[in-house]
């Protein structure tokens, strides 16, 4: 158990600590300390997520996601859906395609956009 004396160093100070609350001293020596806690942020993942929270914040990304989800769709039904011009939904549409969230296969003279399973997991 650890103490209410329990004392971590304050961060960009040197040689001045602050006392921590018990829970939370707890709570850290429960995680595995410091050490594992400061493994578990990954500056990778965490702009990956960011990236990608980044993309979903968009509501023409969001509807297109949302539609392609319910089937496989070529950009034309897209395009009539949405009254987007080309250029936009182009745009959109490979965004979502870089970030993995939809896939595109060809059929004849058909592009058509299918949603990937990170794409359904959204």
């Amino acid at each position: 158990m650890v103490t209410q004396s329990s004392t971590i160093p304050k961060p960009g100070k040197e040689n001045k600590n602050v006392r921590l609350p018990d829970e939370v001293s707890e709570a850290i020596s429960e995680s595995g300390g410091l050490d594992i806690l400061s493994e578990a942020i990954k500056p990778d993942e965490i702009k990956a997520k960011a990236n990608l929270h980044r993309i979903l914040s968009d509501t023409t990304r969001l509807t297109i996601l949302q539609t392609i989800k319910q089937c496989d769709m070529c950009p034309c039904v897209l395009k009539a859906l949405m009254d987007i011009s080309d250029s936009r939904l182009s745009y959109h549409l490979t965004v979502l395609e870089k970030a993995g969230l939809v896939k595109s296969y060809k059929k004849k003279n058909w592009k058509i956009y299918a949603i990937t399973e990170l794409g359904r997991s959204i």
